[in-house]
């Protein structure tokens, strides 16, 4: 275990950062003043910015040791902080971090705290070297358990009247996750092969495309893919051996590749089963010698859907090459991606 102090750490939303003199103000507005957010905690709530900038200010210092770890949660929409998370102990003997959380009412129920405190938790098992993180709560907070468990955190049982918050003495509701247990829930649920037989292809194919009628509710279309995709590099995903999505690959060219088509189910979608089918197909394409990857979608701005596709498309590091206005019908303009296969 090496202790380096409050990095930052950023997620998809929010950026977890060691706080800043002119934090106070947002702080008494957003989360410190008010009473409901301090129900349960050890500290009543703010009567004026000043009690929140001298806090900060104290946290500032204490931030100088690097065995200490205070974020303020800035939500990225507003580049302000709207909560605070933080390591109120560690324990060099056991190796590990007790959390503990507020955030603004404002932001309750977006699962805004989970999005921190499992960021958190990553930090500690993987720079930090902790063996294991844990946290409790007021068992009339419930809300605070639930964002403990969909961390992934076990509950170990109630301390009867072992603690004391704003209500008095209170029980305590404890949870944890050991290092070995986060490490289990990181690694893929998935397995990505690579498949050749024409019959397991077209199988899997149809099962997934007639599941996903917002992109392939043209069922000629969806045919096509279908058919086509016999003669094609073919990369499967495959949970408990059931197929959850696949993706083509098709030669368009001496040095280029197009990726046809790719469909996975909505259940396991924004989980990395795409991402990952992309990145084995990626390296097929590299080993066969092509230079170039492109691949079609209707052009951002038309359909919800399709903007998601975009977005994604984008995400995985392809860029705009060129819009067809007409060759899907005037409705439906051609957006064409390509990149590298390499670098």
């Amino acid at each position: 275990m090496k202790h380096i102090g409050t990095k930052i750490i950023e997620t998809k939303r929010l950026i977890l950062r060691p706080f800043k003199k002119e934090d106070g103000e947002p702080m008494f507005h957003n989360w410190a003043s008010d009473p409901e957010v301090t129900r349960f905690l050890t500290w009543p709530a703010h009567e004026n910015p000043g009690i929140s900038r001298m806090v900060v200010e104290s946290w500032i210092e204490e931030n100088k040791n690097p065995e200490n770890y205070q974020w303020a949660i800035e939500w990225k929409a507003i580049g302000e902080p709207i909560g605070s998370i933080s390591a109120v102990k560690t324990d060099a003997g056991t190796q590990s971090a007790t959390i503990g959380y507020c955030i603004g009412r404002s932001w309750w129920g977006q699962g805004i705290m989970t999005e921190a405190l499992q960021a958190v938790i990553i930090f500690f098992f993987k720079e930090v070297g902790m063996n294991s993180v844990n946290a409790c709560h007021d068992p009339r907070n419930p809300n605070s358990g639930r964002v403990m468990r969909k961390c992934g955190m076990t509950y170990e049982g109630t301390w009867r009247e072992g603690g004391v918050n704003n209500q008095g003495i209170c029980d305590e509701c404890w949870y944890s996750i050991l290092k070995k247990e986060y490490e289990a829930l990181a690694r893929p649920k998935w397995s990505v092969k690579q498949l050749t037989d024409p019959l397991e292809k077209t199988s899997i194919a149809r099962e997934i495309l007639e599941t996903l009628t917002e992109w392939f509710g043209i069922a000629e279309a969806r045919e096509a893919y279908i058919g086509e995709s016999t003669q094609q590099l073919f990369f499967a995903a495959f949970c408990a051996e059931r197929p959850i999505g696949f993706l083509c690959l098709k030669k368009t060219g001496k040095e280029t590749a197009e990726l046809a088509v790719m469909g996975v189910l909505k259940e396991y979608h924004h989980q990395g089963v795409g991402r990952e089918l992309f990145q084995a197909a990626k390296k097929c394409a590299a080993r066969k010698g092509y230079s170039f990857l492109q691949v079609k979608t209707v052009q951002m701005g038309c359909y919800e859907e399709y903007d998601k596709t975009n977005r994604f498309y984008q995400s995985l590091g392809f860029g705009e090459l060129e819009v067809f206005p007409t060759l899907w019908g005037e409705k439906n303009p051609c957006q064409i991606y390509v990149m590298k296969t390499e670098g």
